[in-house]
């Protein structure tokens, strides 16, 4: 008896400390998951806001700059009226705006020394009585104050792109998440770029409290939660379980490979806890029942959903094959490309458009009949297939395939398209060859571009307008 009692007990400790290690594993997930979240959260938000202000910043300042007179104060390193207004302005915008640093500098190359010029930076109140508006200047030169890497920054954004940009840099200054644009003349030359800056410790330092105290928080919550789970779950949850269990382990014995469905049988545990648990007791009681019925409709069900998945399967593939190649058909195609047009929307499209335009297939077929001519588009796509194995080939017309290649594969396309022609020009040089043999297509080519294209089909037409290009240069005109 000692002995059973001992076992009842080793059986009924495990399920308890599982249930508090569970808890326990919750919670601390859980404070995890929500400090993630939330220092995600904060940081988004604190960054959108801070390139939110620094944007309408600059572009304000740019506005009220006259790029001639301010590169007039550059060339001959004298102030104008404009430059001092100029100059009250950025201070105005520096007191309010909690800007670290703004400042108007000359890139002039990328090692130091003085590979930046000074044009303007803006002072606080603070700094005037502290008497720092003096360290930079009109026409001064930085020495070593700013990095190769950090120097390539500003170099790059002496670009005619009006939009303001950001990146984190480190100097003598110290470690800054700065944005920038550049300023312009009369005739849109870049002269130099407006830059604000921000101590990243002032962000960490927000971020790093924001992160503890919400982990904090959540870490008190979850003591009181394991505490409080732990004991409903036990009382509520593990005994009435342990019972379930006790009634399935007797049910398993009993019918443990056995080969008749009528010994399956199951013990009633007598659950009254009045809830879902209660229910999954009667539930599984009743099952033992309706076993043998629901066993067979089951398998009847499976025979048929697999008979049923595979003529979807095969009703999908000649929906959308052509049924002479097999490659992708019209419909294919402009599935394909309603893909391709939603990948435009979303901003994610990175494609290529190629159109195969078959030449002299009228004469094939007119002269060797409609079988030839089918081994002659045969021919096509096998070539097709060949050089191009990473792109989707569909058959839109009776002699026109098309190629779409995506995302970094679209590097090799140029390459592809050169051996493909090399190849068929070898091919009817070839005489040996039959006429249904020497395959010759026009090729043109479109890459998506952003600012070009509005449409997938925009990117089409060029591809088609090429072909044509290509095909008038071959001096094979459409047959």
């Amino acid at each position: 008896m000692n002995q059973l009692k001992n076992n009842k007990e080793s059986e009924r400790n495990p399920l308890a400390r599982t249930m508090t290690i569970i808890c326990i594993v919750f919670a601390l997930i859980m404070a995890i998951c929500k400090g993630s979240i939330d220092f995600w959260i904060y940081e988004s938000d604190m960054m959108n806001r801070y390139q939110s202000y620094t944007r309408d910043v600059l572009n304000y300042v740019v506005r009220e700059i006259d790029g001639d007179d301010l590169y007039n104060c550059m060339v001959t390193r004298t102030k104008s009226e404009k430059y001092h207004e100029l100059q009250k302005l950025t201070n105005d915008l520096k007191e309010t705006h909690k800007l670290e640093f703004l400042y108007i500098i000359q890139p002039i190359s990328e090692n130091p020394p003085d590979n930046m010029m000074d044009v303007l930076a803006a002072y606080t109140q603070a700094g005037k009585d502290a008497g720092t508006d003096g360290l930079t200047d009109l026409g001064n030169f930085t020495g070593d104050l700013y990095p190769p890497e950090v120097a390539r920054e500003y170099l790059a954004r002496m670009d005619k792109n009006p939009e303001v940009t950001f990146f984190m840099n480190s100097s003598d200054f110290g470690n800054m998440y700065t944005a920038i644009r550049p300023i312009f003349n009369s005739k849109g030359e870049p002269i130099a770029v407006i830059c604000a800056d921000v101590l990243t410790e002032e962000i960490n330092e927000g971020r790093s409290k924001y992160i503890k105290m919400s982990i904090f928080v959540t870490v008190l919550a979850g003591a009181f939660l394991i505490l409080a789970m732990a004991y409903w779950l036990k009382s509520r949850v593990a005994d009435p379980i342990k019972r379930i269990r006790n009634s399935a382990k007797s049910f398993a014995e009993r019918c443990h490979d056995a080969k008749n469905i009528d010994v399956i049988d199951f013990e009633d545990p007598n659950i009254t806890t009045n809830d879902e648990i209660e229910d999954l007791a009667i539930a599984l009681s009743s099952m033992c029942a309706d076993m043998k019925a629901y066993t067979e409709e089951l398998l009847q069900a499976d025979r048929e959903k697999n008979d049923l998945k595979a003529k979807v399967v095969k009703m999908d593939s000649l929906a959308y094959k052509d049924a002479l190649t097999g490659a992708g058909n019209k419909a294919a195609y402009e599935k394909f490309m309603a893909k391709i047009e939603w990948d435009i929307i979303s901003d994610e499209a990175e494609f290529t458009i190629l159109m195969a335009d078959l030449n002299y297939l009228k004469r094939v077929n007119d002269n060797f009949g409609h079988d030839k001519g089918n081994e002659y588009l045969m021919k096509m796509y096998e070539m097709l297939c060949e050089f191009f194995p990473y792109g989707k080939i569909f058959r839109i017309g009776g002699d026109e395939f098309v190629i779409i290649v995506t995302n970094d594969k679209c590097k090799h396309v140029e390459l592809s398209v050169k051996k493909l022609k090399h190849k068929m020009k070898k091919i009817l040089k070839n005489t040996e060859l039959e006429p249904w043999e020497r395959v010759s297509a026009a090729i043109g080519i479109s890459h998506y571009e952003d600012w070009k294209h509005m449409t997938a089909n925009d990117v089409f037409l060029e591809a088609d307008k090429n072909m044509y290009a290509d095909k008038k240069a071959m001096r094979a005109g459409r047959e």
